[in-house]
C-alpha cells in the first residue's frame, strides 16, 4: 500500500467512527464524496440501466451511514463499501429478471401479478402506469409497513432476511406486510372511486 492509500483508509477510518459514534453528517458526507464516483461507475458497468444505476449506487450509501456500525475492521473501508455494491447490484439485476418476467404490482387482490413484458412497450402502457401509480401510492404508507413490504415483495427476500435486517421477528414482518397490502389496496380503490365519480 503506497503512502497515499494508506493514509486515505487512515482517514476512511477516522469518518467512519465519527459516522457512528456522533452520526456525523459532514463525516457521511466526505466519505460520500470521496467514493460515490468510483463506485457510480463500478455498478454502471454492471447494470444496463443508468438511472438505475444511479438508484443503486445511492441504495449503497444509504446503506453504508444505516449499517456503519457493523464494520468490524477486517478489510479495508473501501474493500467494505464496495462489496456493499456488489450486493446491491446482484439484487438489482435479480429484480430486473423478476420484472422482465412479467411481475408487477397490479390493483388486484394480490398486490403482485402477471403482466406482459415490461418492454413491450405497446402492449402494456396501462401496466407501466399503474406501477408508477402503485409507487406513488406506497410512499403514503407508515414507513415500517413500506419496507417491508418492498423488501418482501419488490426484493424477493424471504421472510427471515427482512427479520434479521429490520431485527424484528418473522411475525412481525408478515403483519406489516399484510398491513401495508390492506391499506394499498383501500387507497387503490378510493382512487378507483374518485375515477369513477369524476367521469361521470
Amino acid at each position: 500500500m503506497n503512502e497515499r492509500a494508506s493514509s486515505q483508509e487512515s482517514t476512511d477510518g477516522v469518518l467512519l467512527r465519527a459516522v457512528v459514534e456522533d452520526q456525523d453528517r459532514t463525516s457521511f458526507r466526505t466519505l460520500f464524496d470521496r467514493y460515490y464516483p468510483r463506485v457510480f461507475v463500478f455498478i454502471r458497468r454492471r447494470l444496463e440501466d443508468e438511472e438505475l444505476a444511479r438508484e443503486v449506487t445511492s441504495d449503497v450509501f444509504l446503506e453504508v451511514w444505516a449499517n456503519a456500525a457493523n464494520f468490524r475492521g477486517e478489510s479495508k473501508i473501501s474493500t467494505w463499501i464496495f462489496g456493499i455494491a456488489r450486493f446491491k447490484c446482484m439484487e438489482a439485476i435479480r429484480l430486473t429478471r423478476r420484472f422482465k418476467r412479467s411481475r408487477v404490482i397490479s390493483t388486484k387482490d394480490e398486490v403482485i401479478s402477471q403482466v406482459p413484458n415490461s418492454y413491450d412497450s405497446g402492449t402494456n402502457m396501462d401496466a407501466r402506469q399503474e406501477l408508477r401509480r402503485v409507487v406513488v401510492l406506497m410512499e403514503r404508507l407508515p414507513e415500517e409497513q413500506r419496507l417491508a413490504l418492498e423488501m418482501t415483495v419488490l426484493g424477493g427476500l424471504p421472510l427471515e432476511e427482512v427479520a434479521r435486517r429490520l431485527e424484528i421477528s418473522r411475525g412481525t414482518v408478515k403483519t406489516r406486510v399484510s398491513r401495508a397490502r390492506r391499506a394499498l389496496r383501500r387507497m387503490l380503490g378510493d382512487v378507483a372511486s374518485d375515477v369513477e365519480g369524476t367521469s361521470g
